[in-house]
């Protein structure tokens, strides 16, 4: 039996706190990956059955949410999506924002511009995962972004919701506008 456990991730929008959790998991997962695709552009398995993507959808697993980001992927309605799952609507619409992204990004074969780059990074996706998408090494990906002047901001979060002075506040990163 494996335990699911929980995560704590803070960011800007639910996108970006998803994809940070999901790191923050240790299952060498860099965001919201694929457990069907190598990459964005190429399926591990040709032979996935729809009847096996839709028992994926109904079970109730730790990799649930991955195979909600598959089923996407695969162009499978949201409302199907829903049917299966029951998984509430707004966060669906979510998780297809995050897919439909990551095949923008994987269709820009590597030319990736300013605007693009900074919107996958408040998206929440890790330079790792824009390098594999991007089929560029992480690297590169910093040098970009530190050259096209993409920078995280540190946010406060104030551990006594502003009723007293909080000595033990803390901070956590984003890519804000």
């Amino acid at each position: 039996m494996k335990s699911v456990g929980e995560v704590m991730a803070i960011g800007r929008t639910f996108k970006e706190a998803l994809q940070k959790g999901l790191r923050s998991l240790e299952i060498k997962k860099s965001g919201l990956e694929s457990l069907l695709f190598k990459d964005a552009r190429q399926a591990l398995f040709d032979n996935v059955s729809l009847e096996t993507i839709h028992e994926n959808l109904r079970t109730s697993t730790a990799e649930r949410i991955f195979h909600i980001a598959d089923a996407f992927r695969l162009g499978i309605d949201l409302e199907k999506i829903y049917e299966l799952t029951s998984v509430d609507r707004w966060f669906l619409h979510n998780i297809k924002e995050i897919t439909d992204l990551e095949r923008k990004i994987a269709q820009s074969k590597g030319n990736i511009d300013r605007g693009l780059l900074a919107e996958a990074k408040q998206f929440g996706f890790s330079d790792k995962q824009l390098a594999g998408l991007l089929d560029r090494k992480e690297e590169e990906i910093f040098s970009l972004r530190k050259s096209l002047d993409i920078e995280p901001a540190y946010k406060l979060v104030d551990t006594c919701a502003a009723e007293f002075e909080a000595f033990t506040p803390y901070y956590y990163s984003s890519y804000d506008r």
